[in-house]
């Protein structure tokens, strides 16, 4: 008789920070492992750019010499672009992704996803896209606020026409530092935190003293340096899909 696959995670409390909706995938792989999961949403996905900015976007992409590419880091712009039913306005245009959760995001929104960059930081992507001959065309940015700019300016230095929308910005769910404190009330073992935004707001909802007794886990270089500027250490994932992440809590929490 085979043995029962290893659950690493048996008997551990893991917190789940993703925003609404977003959660599934990686509380699913926890759970696998073993944790019992908490999901307590950190942050909430506000559009600020009108609908009408976004679909002008687009139509000055499709307008462009090929070749033509959307870039996406950040699975909440799929959300605005399942709004607006762009499908159709981005023919011909070719997607790029950060990371198999946000292409998986764009295609349940109807976009076509040529490429997929895995790990994570502007430079990762942009790397792909100029080896895939990006430079030479347009590139569309939807992307939040604040997005760091380094991705439009390495594709510009590659000679890219670069158009940025700041499609939407994160602000902390209400009540968040009630629903933390109950939840490491009862006890958590370890935290996951894959954005910045989601970084801040936990910290200013219930202080980095509070991180600093469980494990945490981050994706990216960005997120990490967030955390360490309030004096918490992380655990980076070596990927953000749901399995690096949740391989990372059980890395994290083996210490």
């Amino acid at each position: 008789m085979s043995q029962p696959p290893a659950r690493p995670l048996a008997g551990r409390r893991v917190l789940v920070t993703r925003a609404a909706g977003q959660a599934a995938a990686l509380s699913q792989e926890l759970r696998q492992l073993g944790a019992a999961v908490v999901e307590v949403p950190a942050i909430a996905i506000v559009p600020v750019a009108p609908l009408e900015e976004v679909r002008a976007a687009a139509r000055w992409l499709r307008g462009r010499r090929p070749p033509r590419w959307m870039a996406v880091t950040s699975a909440n712009v799929a959300g605005i672009l399942g709004e607006l039913d762009l499908p159709d306005e981005l023919a011909g245009i070719r997607a790029a992704a950060v990371g198999e959760p946000t292409a998986r995001a764009l295609r349940e929104a109807g976009v076509n996803v040529n490429l997929v960059a895995t790990g994570s930081g502007a430079e990762v992507l942009a790397d792909r896209l100029i080896a895939a001959g990006a430079g030479a065309g347009a590139i569309w940015l939807p992307q939040a606020v604040a997005a760091r700019p380094e991705l439009a300016e390495l594709l510009r230095a590659a000679g890219a026409d670069v158009r940025v929308t700041a499609c939407y910005r994160t602000a902390p769910v209400p009540g968040l530092a009630r629903l933390l404190r109950a939840a490491i009330g009862e006890r958590i073992d370890a935290v996951t935190l894959l954005s910045p935004s989601a970084a801040e707001a936990v910290v200013a909802a219930i202080g980095a003293e509070a991180l600093c007794r469980i494990a945490v886990v981050c994706v990216g270089r960005t997120t990490a340096a967030s955390l360490r500027s309030h004096g918490v250490s992380a655990v980076i994932a070596g990927r953000g899909d749901a399995e690096g992440v949740a391989a990372a809590v059980a890395v994290a929490l083996r210490r």
